[in-house]
């Protein structure tokens, strides 16, 4: 599994190599790093189940399908993480760093994500 810790600093490395990390980021860096490991923990989720949906019954015993609540999860924590990524001036415009970068990875698969919405 994701380790918080590595991810807050694989963000901190991309910073300092941009020149734009201070001390005073370490809280939008921690809010950053851990919506990414909720977007991994939905995204894992998802990928392990063979349906999009849940059945949920009713108070009156009506049987309905809805969409699977990782698809939320995985949705809502991508648009934050994009977002947090975004005001850390981690883009992929501002990344000037190699293809192989883990930083440069997660920014890649989160706006992939976002574009198969």
């Amino acid at each position: 599994m994701i380790d918080l810790d590595d991810i807050k600093e694989k963000i901190r490395t991309a910073m300092e190599s941009q020149g734009t990390y201070t001390e005073d980021l370490e809280l939008c860096i921690s809010l950053c790093a851990g919506s990414y490991v909720a977007f991994k923990i939905a995204l894992n989720d998802i990928t392990k189940k063979k349906k999009s949906y849940v059945i949920e019954v009713s108070r009156e015993g009506n049987k309905k399908l809805v969409a699977h609540p990782s698809f939320k999860v995985l949705f809502d924590s991508l648009e934050v993480t994009r977002k947090q990524l975004r005001e850390l001036g981690l883009t992929l415009q501002t990344l000037s760093s190699s293809d192989d970068d883990e930083v440069t990875d997660l920014i890649n698969e989160v706006n992939k994500a976002d574009d198969d919405e």
